[in-house]
């Protein structure tokens, strides 16, 4: 599949990635010089995604000097079949791994490291030409309500009171301000570097949108003291007071999308994606308030 890409001759080890939800294949794949790199391979259909990706990792790595995933090269393959993206390797140890394993302020302040991370990603302001953030977001919110109801029909502990909290709160939406977001921004989504530092990783869901989305996954990172110390690390300690109505909005979102995104992996993928979907609901107490249980 991999053989008529160009740099694959010079390739000793291709290790398969098996997380995520997106759809593409991703390699770890290290060179005859040493040299480590991510590949992320899609139908033939996802070029331009794999471009604008490609484009907005290196507009956002070399503007803000990120630790990041860096684009080498973009081009089809397997008989124009594919698309493939060659990307630069973060080095260093999974946070999910190795935050858990430590105490519990030191937890806190990697969590503060990453929201104050995720501030630097959110100084790149959207074109002003896009769409008023509520015309975009509700018409892509429609599409995936209609997907959730009639295509994969799903049903989870919590499902109405769910729905019927995302309806009751869309006005929440309007006249909110768009930045570049990162799209699955989350403790899994960060390397801990040999220095100590934050790497960032997986920028394959970005977008421009309101700045608060990029919170939705913020609570399936690995602590709760990590997820608290990204809000006030983001935030410096003051919290806005509509802050926390729109995060509990994004995320009931996304336990509906990530439904939607596990239904065509597998039975296990999908499973996974409803238990998390009942444990945000649980922590949200029903969606009877806004402020998650774990902050």
């Amino acid at each position: 599949m991999l053989s008529d890409i160009s740099d694959y001759r010079n390739w000793i080890e291709i290790e398969p990635i098996e997380t995520g939800l997106s759809g593409d294949r991703k390699f770890h794949i290290t060179r005859n010089n040493g040299t480590e790199l991510i590949l992320r391979v899609s139908d033939i259909s996802k070029y331009k995604r794999h471009c604008d990706s490609a484009r907005f990792s290196q507009y956002v790595g070399y503007k803000l000097g990120l630790n990041m995933n860096r684009p080498i090269e973009v081009a089809a393959c397997c008989g124009d079949t594919l698309v493939y993206t060659l990307y630069t390797w973060v080095d260093g140890v999974e946070a999910d791994t190795k935050i858990c394993n430590m105490h519990t302020p030191e937890q806190a302040k990697y969590g503060e490291s990453a929201g104050a991370l995720l501030r630097r990603i959110h100084t790149v302001t959207a074109p002003e030409d896009i769409l008023p953030w509520d015309e975009y977001y509700s018409k892509r919110l429609d599409e995936l309500l209609g997907v959730f109801r009639y295509r994969v029909k799903g049903s989870f502990r919590g499902d109405k009171q769910t729905l019927g909290f995302i309806e009751e709160n869309r006005s929440l939406l309007a006249g909110r301000p768009q930045a570049a977001l990162h799209g699955d921004f989350r403790s899994g989504n960060l390397i801990i570097t040999p220095d100590g530092d934050l790497g960032i990783i997986d920028f394959g869901r970005w977008c421009w949108g309101d700045p608060y989305m990029d919170f939705q996954c913020v609570g399936r990172s690995c602590s709760a003291p990590f997820a608290r110390g990204q809000i006030n690390g983001y935030f410096e300690g003051d919290v806005p007071g509509d802050f926390f109505a729109l995060m509990s909005f994004y995320t009931a979102v996304d336990s509906i999308k990530r439904i939607c995104l596990a239904y065509v992996c597998g039975k296990e993928e999908y499973d996974e994606a409803v238990r998390s979907a009942e444990k945000t609901f649980r922590e949200y107490n029903g969606f009877a308030g806004h402020v998650p249980t774990w902050y």
